[in-house]
C-alpha cells in the first residue's frame, strides 16, 4: 500500500465503467433504520455546512485504487462492490441535520441497488486522473448521497479498480479493509463460489455507544484530567507547529499534496531495529525523529503535537469500514542535548500516558476545553500534527505486490501543514499536504530534510 497524491497514480489509459449506489423504488421507507452520527461525524458535517453557508469551493475526499490483473470480469467486479456496501452500514446511510442533532437514516442492506454506467474511454493517464479528479471533486461530500463513488478502468493487462469516499465514512486503516475484502470477493463470484453473508460489526453502533458513554462529560469531570495536563504544558488545546509557515489565521490556502520515500526497505529495517534496541517500536523511533529534526530547525525544547489513534479495539470492529480513529495530545522533551535514546523512551513514556485516556472523545475534549474554536470549520492555526501507520499489518498485505493498492487523500484547501508517515514493504514513506505558499513550502521542506538527516546520521552511527 502506498499513500500518495492523485498526480502520481499509475494509471493508463481505458475503457471506465463506474457504479453508483441509488435508493430503489421499492425502498420499504418503514424498514430504514434512524441513528445518531458518531461525535467525528458531527462535527465533520457541521463543518461541511460552514463551507456551503460561505460559498467556499473547496474539495476534501479520500479515495483507493487496487488491480486486478487479466481480463477483468465486471459481473463479479459488481457483484463484489453490491457485497461490500451490504456489508458496512455507515455506506448505506445518509444524514440530515435535525433541531441541533445530526442523525443517520440507514437503507437495509437487502435494499442496496448499484446503477452501472458505461462511462467510454479514456485515451491517457492525463485524462484518467483528470476523470477521476473532477468526478470526484464534483460528487463527494459529506451534504451529498450517497458518500462515496465506485469505478473501474479496464486496461490491456489489468483493470484498476477505484473507490473514493467522504472523511465521514472512513478512516485510512478502512481503506485496506475495502482493498481485501472486495478482492476476496470478486475471486469468489468470479469462480462462482458462493459464501456466507454477513453485516459487519457497524461505526454507527460504535458512536451511539462512544455517545453514551460520554454525553454527561465535564470540563473538569476526571475523564479529561490528561488533556487538562497537556493544556497547561502547552499553553493550548491546539499545539501551534513552531514554524513560520506564512498563514494567516481564518484564511485557507491551496495546497501542496506530495510524496516522498524516506527510507527503502533495507534502511527502514535497519532503523526498526534500532527502536527495538531501544525498547522502542517503529512509531515511537518515528516521532522521536519528527521530534528531534522539529527541535534543530525550530530551536524548540519541547514536542507538543496531535496524533490520531485507532479505536478499532473491541473485536466486532477489527474488519469494519468506518471512522475509527481518536485524534489525542502527545508532549515529550526535544532540546538539543537529547540523544536519540532519551527521546525514544520520552515517547514511549508519553504515549503509554496518552493511552491511558485515549477513549475520550476529541471532539468533545474540544467543545469543553477550548469553546472559543468549536464553531470553527477549520484548525485556528497551523497544528503540529503527526501520523503513522504501517501498513505491512493490514489486511491482504501479503497480496499487496499483486494488488498494488493505493489510497489517495486529497485537500485542495488547507490552512496548516499535516505529515503522514508510513512503513510498507518498500520501506519509509512521507505524505504531506501543507498550503502551497513561498513560506510554507521552505518551512516544510526544511522540516523533512531535517528528517531525512536525522535518520541518515542515526543509521550512519
Amino acid at each position: 500500500m502506498q499513500q500518495i497524491p492523485i498526480s502520481d497514480l499509475d494509471i493508463g489509459p481505458g475503457w471506465i465503467h463506474e457504479w453508483c449506489l441509488v435508493a430503489p423504488d421499492t425502498l420499504d421507507l418503514a424498514a430504514v433504520a434512524n441513528k445518531s452520527a458518531s461525535y467525528n461525524q458531527e462535527k465533520h458535517f457541521s463543518a461541511a455546512l460552514d463551507a456551503r453557508r460561505e460559498h467556499v469551493a473547496e474539495d476534501h475526499w479520500v479515495a483507493m485504487t487496487f488491480r486486478i490483473n487479466g481480463q477483468v470480469d465486471l459481473a463479479a467486479l459488481e457483484a463484489a462492490l453490491h457485497r461490500f456496501v451490504a456489508r458496512h452500514e455507515v455506506l448505506r446511510c445518509g444524514f440530515e441535520q435535525l433541531a441541533g442533532d445530526l442523525r443517520c437514516d440507514v437503507m437495509p442492506p437487502s435494499d442496496v441497488v448499484l446503477e452501472h454506467t458505461e462511462v467510454g474511454y479514456r485515451d491517457s493517464t492525463e485524462a484518467v486522473r483528470d476523470h477521476l479528479e473532477s468526478t470526484f471533486d464534483q460528487t463527494i461530500s459529506a451534504l451529498n448521497w450517497p458518500l462515496f463513488r465506485m469505478g473501474v478502468v479496464v486496461e490491456p493487462q489489468w483493470s484498476t479498480v477505484y473507490l473514493a469516499f467522504d472523511h465521514i465514512v472512513c478512516d485510512g486503516m478502512s481503506l485496506a479493509v475495502a482493498v481485501e475484502e472486495i478482492q476476496r470477493w470478486y475471486a469468489e463470484a468470479a469462480a462462482g463460489a458462493v459464501t456466507e453473508f454477513e453485516v459487519a460489526g457497524s461505526y454507527l453502533d460504535f458512536g451511539a455507544a462512544q455517545r453514551r458513554r460520554y454525553a454527561g462529560l465535564t470540563a473538569d469531570g476526571p475523564e479529561l484530567a490528561y488533556w487538562r495536563s497537556f493544556l497547561a504544558r502547552s499553553g493550548d488545546f491546539f499545539p501551534e507547529i513552531p514554524l513560520d509557515l506564512g498563514i494567516e489565521p481564518g484564511r485557507m490556502y491551496p495546497a501542496e499534496n506530495r510524496m516522498v520515500q524516506l527510507l527503502d526497505d533495507a534502511g527502514a529495517t535497519a532503523f526498526e531495529q534500532l527502536c527495538r534496541r531501544h525498547d522502542g517500536k517503529l512509531f515511537m523511533g518515528v516521532l522521536a525523529v519528527a521530534g528531534l529534526a522539529l527541535g534543530r530547525i525550530s530551536g524548540a525544547d519541547t514536542y507538543h503535537g496531535l496524533m490520531p489513534v485507532g479505536e478499532r479495539q473491541d473485536p466486532r470492529y477489527r474488519s469494519s469500514f468506518g471512522w475509527f480513529v481518536n485524534t489525542m495530545p502527545i508532549s515529550f522533551p526535544i532540546s538539543a542535548d537529547r540523544t536519540f535514546p532519551e527521546t525514544v523512551a520520552a515517547v514511549g513514556h508519553a504515549f503509554r500516558e496518552l493511552i491511558e485516556s485515549v477513549e475520550v472523545p476529541f471532539v468533545k475534549a474540544w467543545e469543553l476545553l477550548a469553546p472559543e474554536y468549536y464553531h470553527l470549520r477549520m484548525w485556528p492555526y497551523p497544528v503540529n500534527f503527526f501520523s503513522f501507520l504501517d501498513f505491512r499489518r493490514a489486511p491482504g498485505a501479503e497480496h499487496y505486490d499483486r494488488w498494488r493498492p493505493r489510497t489517495i487523500p486529497q485537500a485542495s484547501h488547507t490552512n496548516t501543514g499535516n505529515m503522514w508517515f508510513y512503513r510498507n514493504a518498500d520501506g519509509l514513506h512521507l505524505h504531506w499536504i501543507t498550503a502551497d505558499n513561498p513560506t510554507c513550502v521552505q518551512a516544510t521542506t526544511a522540516y523533512r530534510r531535517a528528517v531525512s538527516e536525522t535518520l541518515a546520521e542515526l543509521l550512519d552511527g
